[in-house]
């Protein structure tokens, strides 16, 4: 993990806060550098919740095409998202849970609309 260190703290914009605890790290940081972290190998699987809410623009898109190198290597990534934009045209199959149940399951364009249509 030593040797890892320093391209995650590159990656999360942190290098400058390599000898702050964790504790020290606002909310925004920590979750940086938990996509980092949890991203810094080539996993099979990979479960992302909701790390596209918090970051700029730039951080957040970084991010995306972090992701989407995975899905390029093939691996399985599920995301947890209330981005309608990045499911829709990032994913091609999505589920739309509500307070634990699977409301509707299939194509991401077809959830995402769906989506819309029960809360607009």
């Amino acid at each position: 993990m030593k040797e890892r260190a320093r391209s995650i703290l590159e990656f999360a914009e942190l290098q400058d806060y390599a000898l702050v605890p964790v504790k020290g790290l606002s909310s925004g940081m920590v979750a940086r550098l938990g996509f980092a972290i949890a991203t810094d190998v080539q996993p099979d699987i990979l479960i992302l919740d909701e790390v596209l809410s918090v970051g700029d623009e730039s951080f957040k898109n970084k991010c995306k095409k972090r992701i989407d190198s995975f899905w390029d290597d093939n691996a399985t990534v599920l995301v947890v998202s209330h981005d309608l934009q990045f499911i829709s045209t990032s994913c091609t199959k999505a589920i739309h849970l509500s307070q634990g149940n699977i409301k509707c399951a299939g194509d991401s364009q077809e959830v995402v609309n769906y989506y819309l249509t029960i809360v607009c």
